[in-house]
Order: C-alpha cells, then sequence, then structure tokens
C-alpha cells in the first residue's frame, strides 16, 4: 500500500488528517504506532517528529501511523477529538491496514506527547459523538511512548503550550488538563524519557506523571539521560539518547505484549529440566509448557526410592510421557559418590518399569545431588544414555556434564541470571524442583511465578 493520507473527518472545513505510512501487501499483521509530532499546539513538527520517527518504528516491527491534529487557533477539546478518532479509525481499519485492534500505541513528542498522554488517561472516558461505524471503536490506546512530554499545568508547567490549547479560557481550564491529576488504575501503561537538562519542558513533568502512575500501579518505564536540550528526536548523535527507540520497543512486546513479527525474531534457546519427580509437575507444570508450546525433560528416581505420597508414580510419568515430554533418570542416592556398580543396578530396574510401562528408555541422566561423579560416565555409557546434567557451574563439551543453573524458590534474579547467555547464543540449562515441592521448600516455586517465567520466555521469543 502507497502512502495513504485520511480526512479523520466528513467535514472539508477541518483539516486534520491521519497518514498510514507505506507498507507492502504481504507483510504480515503488525501492531499499530500512531506518531504524534509536537509544536506546542501551534505547530505540528511532522519533518522532525513525525516522518523519521515512524520510518524507525516501521523498522522496529510496527504499522505506522501519522497524526496531524489541529492546532492553535483550533482549541481544547479539537485536538484530543483528534487523536482519539485517529485512533478509532485505526482499529476500525484493521484488517485493511494489517494490524491488530488490540495492540493500538501512540507516541508524542512535547506537546504531543501531553496530547497522547490524554488519549491514554481520559480515553476510555471522552464522549463521542457516534457519526459513523468507526465511532464504535475504544478511543483508549494500548500503551503510550511520551518522549519529553508536557503533562502539567502547574509550577513546572510549559505554559505555551497550555495557553494555545486553551486559549481565553487558560486560567479557568487549566487543572483540567494537568495530567498527572488524573491518573488512574486504567490508564495506558506508558514507556517515558525526558532530558535532565531540558529547558523548555522541566524534567518534572515525567517525574510528576511517573509518580502518580507508580501510585495507581500503573505499568511503566521511566528514562532519564542527564543531559541534552528539549527536542532531541531520534537522540541523532547520542550514544545514550539514540537507544530509546530499541527501549520503547522492548517495552511494548515484552511488558505490554505486542506481537513481535516473524522477521525480527531471533529465537533463543534454553532447556527446561525438572528434578525431583513431583507431583507438581504432572499436575502444574505439564499444562502450562502444553499451553506455551514448551518442550522439558523431567528426571525421576522415584521408582527406586523416595517419598511415593509425593513422587510421581509410574503411571503418572507415563501419562507425562504421552504429553510429549522427555523422561530422564536419576539415582535415589544424594552421596557425593556413588558406587558404579549400585548405579548399575539401579538403571537396569528403571529401565526394566520403563519398559514394562511403554515409556521410552532414558537417555538423559542427572547426577544425584547434581555434583559430577566421573566414575559413572562409563556404566551410563553402556545403559545407552547420550548425555548427563550436573549442577556444578561452568561450561563444558562434554555431553555428560552438562551445567544446569538451579533454580531456588521465586527468584527472578536467578532466572534472569541464568537465561542471560542465551542472548548470547548459549543454551543455558534451567533446573527447576516442584511447583510447588512439598519435599524441598528451598527449591520450591509457586504456580503464578511459574507461569510468570514461562510467560517471559514465550513474550520474549525463547
Amino acid at each position: 500500500m502507497k502512502q495513504l493520507i485520511l480526512p479523520l473527518w466528513n467535514d472539508p472545513g477541518i483539516s486534520s488528517s491521519l497518514t498510514v505510512c507505506p507498507f507492502s501487501e504481504k507483510e504480515e499483521t503488525k501492531p499499530a504506532l500512531l506518531v504524534v509530532p509536537g509544536g506546542g499546539y501551534r505547530n505540528v513538527c511532522r519533518s522532525t517528529e513525525g516522518d523519521p520517527v515512524a520510518a524507525r518504528f516501521a523498522e522496529l516491527g510496527f504499522r505506522t501511523f501519522i497524526l496531524d491534529y489541529r492546532v492553535f487557533p483550533h482549541f481544547f477539546p479539537q485536538p484530543q477529538e483528534d487523536i482519539f478518532r485517529a485512533i478509532r479509525l485505526i482499529r476500525y481499519h484493521a484488517e485493511k491496514f494489517k494490524v491488530y485492534p488490540d495492540q493500538v500505541a501512540v507516541c508524542g513528542f512535547s506537546a504531543g506527547g501531553h496530547l497522547c498522554a490524554y488519549s491514554g488517561t481520559f480515553g476510555s472516558k471522552f464522549p463521542v459523538e457516534i457519526k459513523d461505524e468507526a465511532d464504535h471503536c475504544s478511543s483508549q490506546p494500548d500503551a503510550m511512548l511520551l518522549c519529553y512530554p508536557v503533562i502539567t499545568s502547574g509550577v513546572h508547567a510549559h505554559h505555551g503550550s497550555f495557553h494555545n490549547l486553551l486559549g481565553e479560557s487558560y486560567a479557568e481550564r487549566k487543572k483540567e488538563v494537568s495530567l498527572e491529576r488524573f491518573v488512574t488504575a486504567k490508564t495506558a501503561p506508558a514507556f517515558i524519557w525526558h532530558t535532565m537538562e531540558d529547558g523548555a519542558v522541566p524534567v518534572e513533568n515525567s517525574l510528576l506523571l511517573s509518580e502518580a502512575m507508580r501510585k495507581k500501579k500503573v505499568k511503566h518505564e521511566l528514562h532519564l539521560f542527564p543531559s541534552g536540550p528539549h527536542g532531541m528526536q531520534l537522540g541523532y548523535g547520542r550514544a545514550d539518547i539514540s537507544q530509546w527507540q530499541e527501549q520503547a520497543a522492548a517495552f511494548l512486546y515484552g511488558t505490554c505484549g505486542f506481537t513481535k513479527c516473524d522477521k525480527l525474531k531471533q529465537p533463543k534457546t534454553v532447556v527446561l529440566a525438572f528434578e525431583g519427580s513431583c507431583k507438581s509437575h504432572l499436575k502444574t507444570v505439564a499444562p502450562v509448557l502444553k499451553q506455551y508450546g514448551f518442550h522439558a525433560t523431567f528426571y525421576t528416581d522415584s521408582v527406586a526410592g523416595g517419598n511415593r505420597s509425593q513422587r510421581l508414580s509410574v503411571k503418572e510419568l507415563k501419562k507425562l510421557s504421552d504429553m510429549g515430554f522427555e523422561i530422564g533418570a536419576s539415582i535415589s542416592s544424594e552421596e557425593i559418590t556413588v558406587s558404579p556398580k549400585r548405579a548399575a543396578q539401579e538403571l537396569a530396574a528403571l529401565q526394566t518399569v520403563f519398559s514394562g510401562e511403554g515409556i521410552p528408555l532414558p537417555v538423559s541422566f542427572s547426577y544425584p545431588g547434581g555434583t559430577y561423579c566421573k566414575p559413572l560416565v562409563s556404566v551410563l555409557k553402556k545403559h545407552g544414555f547420550s548425555n548427563a546434567l550436573t549442577r556444578e557451574p561452568g561450561e563444558s563439551a562434554d555431553p555428560f556434564r552438562i551445567s544446569g543453573a538451579l533454580m531456588q524458590g521465586d527468584s527472578e534474579l536467578l532466572f534472569y541470571f541464568g537465561v542471560e547467555s542465551a542472548s548470547k547464543g548459549g543454551v543455558p540449562v534451567l533446573v527447576f524442583h516442584g511447583i510447588p515441592d512439598p519435599e524441598n521448600p528451598a527449591l520450591s516455586c509457586s504456580g503464578n511465578f511459574f507461569r510468570k517465567l514461562m510467560n517471559y520466555l514465550s513474550s520474549n521469543d525463547f
């Protein structure tokens, strides 16, 4: 589709419009990003804060649009009516524009940031006069990117913007558009950035909005750069500020759950391993893994020992196997050094049970206690194993000395540390116990925490 300019209103006297940036009909459906340039509600700085921004976010996987809205001598609420109408039109034409109607973000600069923040704060309750089918769509954006935004009409106001917006009603109506006063739990999530040295729109504008959002527990991300004047746009020439576009895209894709287009996805691999043979593996873990399409290996020694009331039975292991998960093996001893003869006896017994139940013979092994035991390697190879897991740190090319990162309790730091190497091309192994694990409380994870971790992996292309 070539560039398309749609008038917002069926009124030749109103010049405000929505530009649909060019895209190929062969492209996949994408999230929508409506770019709203600044200009102090007196101009629309499209050449600097419109077209270049739209082009950059198109590179980052978004279907982009640009809003030309009414400014002085048009007053409040006409600019607000324009952005609400633009959001509704994007949603109404979602199929034609190949966008997700529930993934519409707005990106505003300076006074354009005020307009975007107004839409995210009042979009669900702004009165709409129904004139056509598009007006039945929601006016509330799903997320906001606010770049050195005008927010407050109080002590730290950019007075010029509010005078241009309100005209003669400035004194009596300025509190109506001081947005930090109206944040609620329903305000759209926001990515906000500002420079500390901004001499036109004081940084307090972003700080006041962030504090209001924090109090109402609205998801948001605030970036404050130590230097730089007002109007840094894409951060040209600044290694620090120029990163804000990637950071904002990560916020939309990660925090807000927007869908990343396939060409941008860089799949990263992690291995999920579960020890302890807990009943929660079948009851809680397996359904979550199936929901996200993840595979995993479940290690068991339960047929050789352990508290059977807390452990998976052989038939329950068979259910896991039938669901497509790998069943690996361990042995019951927690001793650092295990007798190869004893290990051979337990593995042989385990294989017999597996064969009798129709479970594929195990090829993955987990060292008891997580400690590598070299004398066991020859036994493992003799019994057909191809790899073995230890919880000792370090990297090794030896498939019988694979290092796993043990997850302990609801620790996000351990999890993020564990997956870090995947972003650098590595393949980390995350080792969980029960979800929960009554026998090992220190290693137990809660169900909600585990679901949060799996959602993170899914949302971030693992």
